[in-house]
């Protein structure tokens, strides 16, 4: 009996301090390193212990919501109101829980009585602050002005708490402020040295930037701070599998998992090899696999994965299906400016409609905080429509290039302009070689292809709007082409070939036509063309009317009459 009661002593304390190990910060360590079954185990171990532990019941909580689990979050925070209903950090926790499911206006009701059920005489609980922040910078429906402001007083009230700078820091990073972001992350790692999270969230923000050596760095840094700081491997994973450095890929693929709860969706890693190194089918195989044991709670990053691969297959109506799930499914946070290029190419080649890629494209830009990072996006997505011989997509990506680059560069713009000229998109060439015309007056090709392009959208050489404007262009053509007559001898000999034809056949002003022709010898008085045109003017003519040559000649007084006119209508306009 003596043994068994010993044995039963020396149990019983062994289970007491196994549970006295187990604390709150052990808990947040799991979740903020991605191990939210290791986080639930422990919060419940200590609700267990303590049916009335509040912090624990809070964090439980946000174990749940980080599962993707609002409703047993909504249950636990709704139970716990029960029997605390003033509890301020319940209350936080339940206005989370509104905001996940839209509801605002009862979250910004929960925070404020939270916010005045804390207040002592020195002021507003910084946890309670801190709390709130967090709730709004991790729900889409979160007001993110609200959470910063919260986060700066609370970091007011209490600067010894690492966690308020580190989600001061990811506020700022959700408002695009990466400067920001890193002061923060920087001093949550000031207070707590060891605040791995922090370094992590510091190398995503240099990940956004492409600054890869300062994000191996910190990546390095997170995992000496915290080596079963899983998230750091993922993203060392990725690294190097995008480098088709397979054998470091599957290195860190090893740690994630070792760090990792265990869990079927870390087959993800898996997945993720086969696709880089192209075997879809079997890529798809553990995808689906996933999907089917995980249920609702797959990560986003699942069905995403599926997208590329059936894409990359060539199963373009799969892709769609997958992508829009993954787009319903991911966070804010989660979408990269390439996800927006995979839904472009997708819903592009479904429906065969540019303006659905350029404006995934434009929506991918906007996300982007780096100049060189945009312009690749630009440049890749460019060559992509130049490859498949896609000229109206070429000139939409050309015009969003020209407008992107720090200093306008106007190939772009003519690109832009001839592109949708040869995909026959005359209307948009036209829009877009007259601002190439305001931009750049000096420039002769502006003016030559609008006169084409609108010579496009009327063959008959008489329909108005285009007729003046072809006339126009082709008359501004003739007069820059005289500074080189070498240069442009070909754009002023057509220029003068078409406006002969315009004056003599639409406008019945047969000296104008001869004019035109005359103009157009200047630059190659052999042309045959035009020597032949002359010939038939001027016989047209007859010898009781012989047409003045080029040489020493006037303009007639029909077209000296037009030129007034045109002058005088510049003038009333000015």
């Amino acid at each position: 009996m003596k043994k068994t009661s010993i044995a039963l002593m020396v149990a019983g304390i062994i289970s007491i301090t196994n549970l006295m190990a187990q604390t709150i910060q052990d808990g947040i360590n799991h979740l903020y390193a991605d191990r939210d079954q290791s986080a639930k185990g422990v919060f419940d171990k200590l609700i267990a212990a303590n049916p009335n532990n509040l912090d624990a019941i809070y964090w439980l909580g946000q174990t749940y919501i980080e599962m993707g689990d609002i409703k047993s979050a909504g249950d636990l925070y709704d139970k716990a109101l029960a029997t605390n209903g003033n509890a301020p950090l319940i209350l936080v926790g339940r206005g989370q829980v509104d905001l996940a499911n839209n509801k605002t206006n009862e979250a910004r009701q929960r925070f404020e009585a939270a916010i005045t059920a804390s207040k002592t005489k020195k002021g507003d609980d910084p946890n309670i602050l801190n709390a709130i922040g967090r709730a709004n910078i991790h729900e889409k429906a979160g007001d993110i002005a609200y959470a910063i402001d919260k986060l700066k007083i609370a970091a007011d009230r209490d600067p010894k708490n690492a966690d308020i700078f580190l989600n001061l820091g990811d506020a700022y990073r959700k408002t695009h402020d990466g400067g920001l972001a890193v002061t923060n992350y920087d001093k949550a790692i000031a207070v707590n040295p060891a605040f791995a999270r922090a370094e992590y969230r510091k190398a995503k923000i240099y990940e956004t930037q492409k600054n890869w050596e300062v994000f191996l760095d910190n990546l390095s840094k997170t995992t000496s701070m915290d080596p079963k700081f899983a998230p750091a491997y993922y993203d060392l994973y990725y690294y190097y599998l995008y480098r088709q450095k397979y054998d470091e890929a599957d290195g860190f693929a090893k740690k994630y998992i070792e760090n990792s709860d265990a869990d079927v969706q870390t087959n993800y890693l898996r997945a993720q090899t086969l696709w880089a190194k192209k075997d879809y089918d079997g890529a798809i195989g553990i995808l689906k696999d996933i999907v089917a044991k995980a249920g609702d709670k797959a990560k986003p990053r699942t069905y995403k994965l599926l997208a590329y691969a059936y894409a990359d297959k060539g199963d373009t109506a799969s892709a769609k299906d997958y992508v829009d799930q993954y787009f319903a499914k991911a966070t804010d946070e989660e979408i990269i400016a390439q996800d927006w290029i995979l839904k472009g190419a997708i819903y592009g080649t479904l429906t065969k409609d540019d303006n659905i890629v350029l404006q995934s494209l434009e929506k991918a830009v906007s996300l982007d905080t780096v100049y060189s990072s945009k312009w690749d996006l630009l440049q890749s997505s460019y060559d992509v429509a130049k490859t498949k011989g896609n000229k109206c997509l070429q000139g939409a990506i050309g015009l969003l290039m020209y407008k992107t680059r720090k200093i306008p560069y106007q190939y772009d713009l003519f690109n832009s302009g001839l592109s949708y000229y040869q995909c026959g998109s005359y209307t948009k060439a036209d829009s877009v070689f007259q601002l190439y015309n305001t931009a750049y007056p000096d420039s002769i090709y502006g003016y030559y292809w609008s006169a084409l392009t609108n010579l496009a959208l009327d063959t008959t050489l008489s329909a108005e709007p285009y007729l003046s404007q072809m006339v126009n262009g082709f008359k501004k053509t003739l007069d820059l082409a005289g500074g080189n007559k070498d240069l442009y001898k070909a754009q002023a000999i057509r220029s003068s070939l078409y406006l002969a034809g315009i004056y003599n056949n639409t406008k019945k002003d047969r000296d104008s036509a001869l004019y035109f022709v005359n103009k157009g010898l200047e630059f190659d008085n052999a042309n045959p063309n035009l020597n032949g045109i002359k010939a038939a003017l001027e016989k047209k003519a007859g010898p009781s009317k012989p047409a003045k040559s080029n040489s020493g000649g006037s303009k007639p007084s029909a077209f000296i009459k037009q030129e007034a006119d045109n002058k005088s209508a510049t003038a009333a306009k000015k």
